[in-house]
């Protein structure tokens, strides 16, 4: 059902203005910002700067390269595998992506000592930091294995089967078929670790977007800051070119469950070495930190004493999470739904546009945020908590169009036809028939954009308004004042709001699919 013009010519817009013009300003800005920009982009090849820009490739290849052998054989194993409690390491996996990688930052600053002594490793190395955001990042490697594991023919496989073993159907048919899926994550998590600020800040890793922060709110130099951001976005520019042919409209997640259960692989011998494989990753990437942090923290006076200074931030960083959270998931189902219902052609370059956020950097966006809407005829939106909400929109809504598009592909669009051709509008269509449908998608979204939100530090460290503060904010200030034991508090309270948040998501999605059924 092609939708309405209205609805593809508002989209647009809204799209275009919040989350694509901030980019725009910062790519065309050093192109009309003013004599001396010969000197400048001439800074880009100093040798300071390719030596940033080497260490930062080094990083995110490092980070892609370990969360591989992580994420992958995780992902085989927790889907395609007898092993013993699955189910609950298929759970425990993403737990990692509820905790803020700065957080874990913070958390293996305090195993330094520890690591030096008995591991001679030193935290505050490139090395470091490809440990810690691959403990950050390697769920999403795993998250798009399982979804390309899914999404493949059972048929193909059992075909294989009546010729081969099971170890060459696994090494011929099913990996290679889960391949775009694979790189694709790895893709993600490359760009996730090459624009990352917060991780190499805290321990003290000299790379390009650190340089790029540095530029303009220690030296206030826009045109260098905005120059020195065009290799990187290139760079990532062409990885979400790369990623979009790989998937080549393939589905992200898989929403719904399979009809048709996946081949299973027994482990036979290998299943206690697989088991700890899968515990020590558990608990490597979500046990210890916490751990760690609840030492740090030390008694419970200082949890109450941190949550009574910190309520109004947290209530200001739920709100804002939640509005974030709702606008992106409206204007990402809008989105989605023209990339897949609308026969209009230029919907091909919306559907390559809603990536390009996923290019660029928190803080690089940050500086576009504040070259646009600081300006007096705009002082409304940009004094006020508004545009912190149109920041976590335009940093959040590919995620949130991503799981929409896999939702919505999995919608038959003949219903809607149907529905139009015996006089019902349009309008009633989307209500009655589109938005019920894609509940399971919505929840999803909104989950992920909300968890985003709520632990989001780059662009607000930018773009919050004075005399307001969320609680990634104050975080990053205690910390810069060595306040370790009230961060070690705030850090845990925000995990556990985290987790609570996840286990109130995971109940209401359990109640709607059992109140499908019953239907």
């Amino acid at each position: 059902m092609n939708p309405p013009r209205p609805l593809f010519f508002a989209v647009v817009i809204v799209f275009g203005g919040v989350c694509l013009l901030p980019i725009f300003y910062m790519i065309l800005f050093p192109i009309w910002a003013g004599s001396g920009m010969p000197g400048q982009w001439a800074s880009i090849f100093e040798k300071r700067q390719l030596a940033l820009a080497i260490n930062s490739v080094a990083l995110a290849g490092g980070t892609t390269g370990l969360s591989l052998v992580v994420g992958v054989p995780l992902g085989l194993l927790i889907s395609r595998t007898d092993l013993w409690l699955r189910n609950v390491f298929s759970i425990l996996y993403f737990l990692p992506v509820l905790i803020p990688a700065y957080i874990h930052a913070i958390v293996w600053t305090h195993m330094d000592r520890i690591l030096k002594k008995f591991f001679l490793f030193d935290i505050h190395t490139i090395w470091g930091a490809i440990l810690v955001l691959t403990l950050a990042y390697f769920p999403f490697v795993t998250l798009m294995t399982v979804a390309g594991l899914k999404s493949i023919d059972r048929n193909l496989e059992e075909a294989s089967l009546t010729c081969y073993g099971r170890i060459t159907t696994l090494g011929r048919i099913t990996l290679p078929l889960a391949v775009p899926h694979i790189l694709s994550g790895a893709i993600f998590v490359f760009i996730f670790s090459i624009i990352d600020v917060g991780v190499p800040d805290i321990l003290r890793v000299k790379v390009y977007p650190l340089e790029i922060f540095i530029q303009f709110s220690a030296f206030y130099n826009e045109s260098a800051a905005a120059i020195l951001s065009m290799p990187l976005i290139g760079l990532t520019f062409m990885l979400i070119a790369l990623q979009k042919l790989y998937m080549k409209g393939r589905s992200y997640v898989q929403i719904q469950g399979s009809e048709k259960n996946p081949l299973c692989y027994s482990l036979g011998r290998c299943h206690p070495f697989a088991i700890l494989f899968c515990l020590f990753t558990v608990c490597l990437s979500a046990i210890l930190p916490v751990m760690v942090l609840f030492i740090v923290a030390g008694s419970l006076s200082n949890y109450v004493k941190v949550m009574s200074t910190s309520i109004h931030q947290i209530a200001y960083s739920f709100v804002l999470a939640f509005l974030g959270a709702a606008v992106t998931v409206v204007l990402g189902f809008g989105i989605a739904y023209l990339i897949e219902r609308s026969k209009n052609i230029a919907k091909i370059p919306l559907s390559w546009a809603v990536f390009i956020p996923l290019a660029i950097p928190a803080t690089t966006l940050g500086i576009g945020f504040i070259g646009i809407w600081n300006r007096v005829i705009m002082d409304i939106v940009y004094a006020s908590s508004v545009i912190l909400v149109l920041g976590y929109v335009a940093r959040f809504v590919p995620y949130g169009t991503i799981i929409m598009i896999s939702g919505m592909k999995q919608i038959n669009p003949r219903m809607e036809e149907a529905a139009v051709q015996s006089g019902t509008r349009w309008a009633r269509v989307m209500g009655r028939i589109v938005a019920p449908l894609s509940k399971h998608s919505l929840m999803v979204a909104f989950f992920i954009v909300f968890i985003l939100a709520f632990g989001e530090l780059g662009t607000t460290l930018l773009i919050i308004p004075p005399g307001r503060e969320t609680i990634p904010i104050k975080i990053y200030n205690l910390m810069h004042y060595g306040a370790d034991q009230s961060v070690a508090a705030l850090c845990l309270i925000i995990i556990n709001l985290i987790i609570c948040m996840s286990g109130i998501f995971l109940l209401l999605r359990r109640y709607i699919s059992i109140s499908n059924r019953i239907k």
